[in-house]
């Protein structure tokens, strides 16, 4: 049984944890693997209704950036004429994890037809389902509050399968495995398309290893001298990819539509190359989210980019201590409020917006805001939104000019600056410099 209608929630709880992304993006946009997790349902999904909805107040601005940038719909109300399955925006969703929901749920509403149901994964909620009769009787705002009265006698359901991304090193933990669910649903969509098989045939001078593990949309422009590698996993090229000479691609690797990567770029299992950006030098076990730029030498790994972001020629970031020990992190000036990562490596976590001037050294467990301009030479572990140097001193960027330069910059890719998107950059620069 597919239900009718999907609603995504972006709640502040789960948004929080995903700083330095949740500044300006809600939860569902977040890239683990080749697609965004909301698209992963769309995928999954493609005959359902999808609603997306933000319960507290100040995720509401995050909510209209991204559907003015999506042209989705914003859920003002439940269904009144279907049930509705209502998920947290932080679960990564695969082929093998819908069978399983959906076995679960089928065998629940043989029991309970005309109650809400609550599904877990390791004893806690993140996910409800409500029938059509309770759903147009049911307010949003209490339909999302898995804790609330509407939900204390629901049965309970655990999903054993069901991941989700509670902070960005999590995408980066899952994201070789998010790469493999991925690579599966385009292997689907081109069978389909193509009621075949589909198979490439690469020009002389391109080093082709497992070419089975290979997926390669339209227009792409790989040069000779080319290596990939996908004994390890599977390598996704999407539309119109240009690969300049002497590259190494080793999957699991997905690279998605109009990026530039350029000679001599090595890039290990791992990584995600969002839309529209540009790379170089070597980069392993990392996800640009797209419109950034790495075009130099230097070495990026165990990273998080976000969108517009801009690393200088020889940037390069520190992924593992010098003692092998676990790394912390902070979301804030406060050394008190660390985080510990459980991990052993993690390099970067930068903002949209974010900029780094040539040679620039990044320490491990590195966090920056949004339109944080580093010119330091080793910046702070963490770096506030629009920081104008990176370190503790530094003064901000006047927020002005930094929309201008974000103007700018997204006119170099054909893109312009939303009303919904400057709003929420004003926002950021006021709570900034509180």
């Amino acid at each position: 049984m597919h239900p009718t209608t999907i609603l995504l929630l972006d709640t502040e709880g789960i948004a929080s944890n995903l700083y330095p992304f949740s500044i300006l993006h809600p939860s569902f946009e977040l890239r683990c693997g080749g697609l965004r997790l909301f698209e992963k349902f769309r995928w999954l999904y493609p005959s359902t209704q999808f609603l997306f909805y933000a319960p507290a107040n100040e995720r509401l601005m995050h909510l209209a950036s991204f559907t003015a940038r999506f042209g989705t719909h914003a859920a003002t109300h439940l269904p009144h004429t279907s049930s509705v399955l209502i998920l947290y925006g932080n679960v990564l969703a695969h082929i093998e994890w819908q069978h399983t929901f959906h076995t679960i749920l089928t065998n629940a509403l043989e029991q309970h037809r005309e109650t809400p149901l609550v599904f877990t994964a390791h004893t806690k909620p993140f996910a409800a389902f409500l029938p059509y009769r309770i759903a147009q009787q049911t307010s949003l705002e209490s339909a999302s509050k898995f804790d609330n009265a509407l939900y204390a006698n629901a049965p309970r359901f655990d999903v054993p399968s069901t991941l989700q991304i509670t902070y960005l090193w999590d995408a980066l933990e899952y994201n070789s495995r998010a790469i493999e669910h991925d690579a599966a649903l385009f292997r689907m969509y081109y069978h389909s398309l193509y009621s075949s098989t589909r198979h490439t045939e690469f020009t002389s001078g391109v080093y082709v290893l497992d070419a089975e593990r290979i997926i390669v949309d339209t227009n792409v422009d790989i040069a000779p001298c080319v290596v990939l590698d996908a004994r390890g996993g599977s390598i996704v090229l999407g539309k119109n990819v240009q690969i300049q000479p002497h590259v190494s691609i080793v999957g699991p690797c997905f690279i998605d539509d109009n990026v530039l990567i350029k000679a001599g770029t090595r890039i290990y299992e791992g990584t995600t190359l969002g839309t529209l950006s540009k790379v170089g030098g070597e980069i392993k076990n990392t996800i640009i989210q797209g419109f950034s730029n790495k075009q130099h030498d230097g070495c990026l790994g165990y990273s998080f980019l976000g969108e517009w972001v801009n690393l200088g020629a020889g940037t390069n970031v520190s992924d593992l201590k010098n003692n092998y020990s676990t790394i912390r992190v902070r979301f804030s000036d406060s050394k008190e409020h660390e985080i510990s990562t459980g991990r052993t490596s993690l390099g970067l976590l930068a903002g949209d917006h974010t900029k780094s001037a040539i040679n620039t050294s990044f320490n491990t467990g590195t966090v920056t805001g949004i339109s944080a301009n580093i010119f330091e030479r080793t910046p702070e572990k963490y770096v506030p939104s629009f920081s104008w140097g990176g370190g503790l001193s530094s003064s901000r960027f006047d927020i002005d000019k930094a929309l201008a330069l974000a103007r700018t910059v997204m006119m170099r890719r054909n893109k312009t600056l939303l009303p919904e998107e400057e709003s929420l950059l004003r926002y950021e620069f006021a709570r900034s410099i509180q």
